[in-house]
């Protein structure tokens, strides 16, 4: 660019008074800011104004670069719109830093990842030539084909996409792209329809391989892990039809067994999967339909289930199969020979009046690396494959008051995680800087998860002090479980004031210290799962002090699920001052230490809680591997590498929560002299006390505590069964203590609207263990006007 054309840009990006002083572009607006605009109409070559913006957010991003700082930030307004997005906004280093991204005030700004598709350039499906590209349409049920229409993707130059392995410990992967009519994603064309599944009284297991996780380093006699590459290429399981209704649809949902190899894909299905659960009842899967063999009634796969599958857990629908396109709402695309092509039974049997799109975008609508003092505000985020919002190694950055929607992945992720899977010792995150924060926010309509949260090291117990806060966020973990809306991964984060719900899975995960996870509203969560809970952590013993407090868990699954899950030696939680509503399990104690629940008010919980001992098994416990590791990782002296941590860590970990734990420094592992794990009892080394009594043995659920909860038409704590009579109240005698007990609200002059006590008419006032001083803190504290989002 010409010198002089350089002058008269960095004139009007500095917008200065005659003065020298920086000055708003506008009345209204903040002063003491460098200010640029955004706008639909903007041009190539503008200088920036109000009057001569920018066109695109990169252009302003360029224009500011290396002239903003935490005294004199810099604001981009960007005018109303929509802006179409095919690449990722990317600020990054201290040049691009102390930047506002905000629509304009009062205007409403959206970018789209969805390409729209004009319901004019649909076609009935009755008028679509006998071309190659349209072959497949035959089949498509003629009881639907007048009202079917489809869209030639490959025409106008619209991605396809492609539907990739993803699962439960799998790799995370691109999603393919989904129809979006009226903000609604609409069905990918399946059997059965709605919420129903194939269980094992349609199709039964006839082969099971070893599942992945069987590769796992924790499951091995050497201890590695199998390449994830060659995992991709362990077989799949095979299954029998045994549903008279099912045989008859499923002889085409694939190629013959044993064909020539050539597909007929006028008659088979070409891209046919099978989704949902095939291990167990808490982690999707998929696999695909490789051939169909009526004969036999068998359907077999590709791809391994993460766990072998059983007709126990069986749960799940043949999904992509055009032959099943046979329901208001659902679509399929043709990808094969690159047809992309696009097929749809609108709801209403029409395209028109309809708003209709296609997430075509595969990426971040914005990244944030190495940055500081960024904020984005107020934008509208539609349409993504992928994750919406991207926080590396940010500083200080906010996301406030974005909308954020139809995202296959997470909507907001703030660091890493590296490419170890979750259910192995060697699990990391990073990148994750600090007081990073996600606030007043609606994130919806999410394949994964709402904020992915990591911040702060574990090793030293650096704090992340990232806050995610007054958000709003449902209808997510549509197409994979453990995304919750919250992810709490690293040290010393915040989720507070949320309303979290209408979710299939969980809406917390845990895997860190000192989180606080506090004034949230969690209804109608974990509704299409089981052995699973709203808030779940676990597998690890040094996950220490982590604080749910002041929450209202409302409605949730039944289906053997609990509201607070303390799984696999989960210790330290402290849960308290929550009220709990219409819950199967309130809080579930499996083999941890120093979980403490007091103070929670229970109402129409069908047990307040239940625990599960390590006792009930032999040696070595499941998952020892990785809880052992995961413990030697914090808390065993060494170089830091490997499975230890310095003296130096480790002696600030004893420091920082001795006074809390005063038993820490004596926890050990059961293991010989020699350092080797004890792997059966005996009469030297690995007794019987050692083992399964000392209270400081990381095997015995010591010093937990359940005390002063009131249980309104509540059920009684579910002691384990099957550990030879032994519970978690064999090793905590107090345990369940002072536990009041009434058989309605209105008999504790509870107010359940609002959470309140009457404190001149409740019998707590009397009660042992409470008393006014109890009632006058519970009211003061907590109310349900005060908690979830302002």
């Amino acid at each position: 660019m010409p010198r002089r054309s350089m002058g008269v840009l960095i004139a009007s990006v500095l917008v200065v008074t005659a003065a020298g002083a920086p000055a708003s572009a506008e009345p209204g607006l903040p002063t003491g800011k460098t200010v640029v605009y955004v706008a639909k109409d903007g041009k190539e070559g503008a200088t920036g104004t109000e009057s001569d913006p920018f066109a695109t957010v990169e252009q302003a991003r360029d224009a500011l670069a290396g002239r903003t700082s935490a005294r004199r930030p810099g604001v981009v307004y960007i005018r109303e719109g929509v802006y179409q997005t095919s690449r990722t906004i990317r600020l990054s280093g201290a040049e691009h830093s102390h930047v506002t991204y905000a629509a304009h005030p009062g205007e409403q700004v959206e970018f789209a990842g969805v390409t729209t598709l004009d319901p004019g350039d649909f076609r009935k499906l009755g008028d679509v030539p006998d071309e190659a590209k349209w072959s497949s349409k035959a089949r498509v049920p003629d009881a639907v084909a007048g009202q079917v229409y489809v869209y030639d993707l490959g025409a106008a130059g619209i991605p396809a996409g492609v539907i990739m392995k993803n699962g439960f410990n799998w790799k995370p992967q691109p999603f393919a792209p989904e129809l979006i009519t009226d903000d609604a994603t609409q069905t990918l064309a399946q059997y059965p329809n709605g919420a129903e599944k194939l269980d094992s009284a349609a199709i039964t297991v006839k082969e099971a391989p070893k599942g992945a996780r069987d590769y796992f380093s924790d499951k091995t006699e050497d201890g590695t892990t199998m390449p994830y590459e060659d995992m991709l290429k362990l077989p799949g399981p095979v299954y029998t039809t045994v549903d008279a209704t099912l045989k008859e649809h499923s002889t085409t949902w694939a190629p013959p067994e044993g064909g020539s190899g050539e597909i007929d894909n006028t008659v088979h299905e070409t891209d046919g999967w099978l989704s949902g659960y095939f291990g167990n009842n808490y982690a999707n899967d998929r696999v695909r339909i490789a051939s169909v063999d009526p004969g036999e009634a068998e359907l077999r796969t590709t791809y391994p289930t993460m766990y072998a599958a059983t007709d126990k857990w069986t749960s799940f629908v043949a999904q992509n199969v055009l032959s099943e396109l046979d329901t208001e709402g659902e679509y399929y695309i043709d990808r094969w020979k690159d047809a992309g092509t696009l097929y749809y039974y609108p709801p209403g049997g029409t395209v028109e009046g309809k708003e209709i799109s296609l997430t075509s975008f595969d990426a971040p609508f914005f990244q944030l690396e190495n940055v500081r003092g960024v904020t984005l505000e107020g934008l509208k985020l539609n349409g993504t494959t992928g994750t919406a919002v991207r926080l590396l190694d940010a500083e200080s950055c906010t996301v406030d008051g974005l909308e954020i929607l139809n995202a296959s992945m997470d909507a907001v992720a703030i660091g890493e995680a590296n490419d170890a899977i979750t259910a192995v010792a060697e699990y990391r995150t990073s990148r994750g800087g600090h007081r990073n924060k996600v606030i007043n926010s609606r994130l919806h309509d999410l394949g994964g998860g709402g904020v992915f949260t990591a911040g702060g090291d574990r090793d030293s117990l650096e704090r992340g002090d990232h806050v995610v806060e007054h958000n709003e966020i449902y209808d997510f973990s549509k197409l994979a479980t453990y995304t919750p809306a919250g992810y709490m991964y690293g040290v010393g984060n915040t989720f507070r004031y949320n309303h979290v719900h209408d979710a299939p899975h969980m809406a917390i995960q845990i895997m860190g210290n000192d989180m606080e996870i506090s004034h949230n509203r969690f209804e109608r969560l974990v509704t299409h799962a089981s052995d699973q809970g709203v808030i779940y952590a676990g597998r690890d013993y040094t996950y220490l002090n982590n604080v749910v407090a002041y929450n209202l868990f409302k409605d949730i699954g039944a289906d053997g699920n609990q509201a607070v899950y303390m799984d696999d030696g989960m210790s330290g939680m402290v849960v308290r001052h929550n009220v709990f509503d219409n819950v199967q399990h309130g809080l579930f104690f499996q083999a941890g230490h120093s979980n403490v629940a007091s103070d929670n008010v229970f109402k129409d919980v069908t047990y307040l809680g239940h625990d599960k001992l390590y006792h009930e098994d032999d040696l070595p416990v499941p998952n020892s591997k990785v809880v052992v590791e995961r413990f030697n990782d914090m808390l065993k002296p060494g170089d830091g590498s490997g499975f230890t941590n310095t003296r130096e860590n480790i002696e600030k970990w004893y420091r920082r929560y001795g006074k809390q734990y005063p038993n820490i420094r004596d926890w050990y592992v059961p293991s010989k002299a020699n350092g080797e794990l004890c792997t059966s009892i005996d009469a030297d080394e690995c007794t019987e006390a050692y083992v399964w009594t000392d209270p400081d043995s990381l095997y015995v659920p010591s010093h937990n505590v359940l005390t002063r909860s009131v249980s309104i038409a509540t059920g009684g704590f579910a002691y384990t069964d099957d550990a030879d009579g032994l519970s978690v109240k064999t090793f905590n005698p107090d345990f369940d203590s002072y536990n009041v007990k009434k058989d309605s609200a209105a008999a504790f002059a509870f107010d359940p609207a609002t959470g309140k006590f009457d404190a001149r008419a409740t019998p707590l006032n009397s009660a042992e263990g409470f008393g006014p001083k109890w009632v006058r803190e519970w009211n003061r504290t907590f109310t349900l006007d005060g908690i979830g989002p302002r």
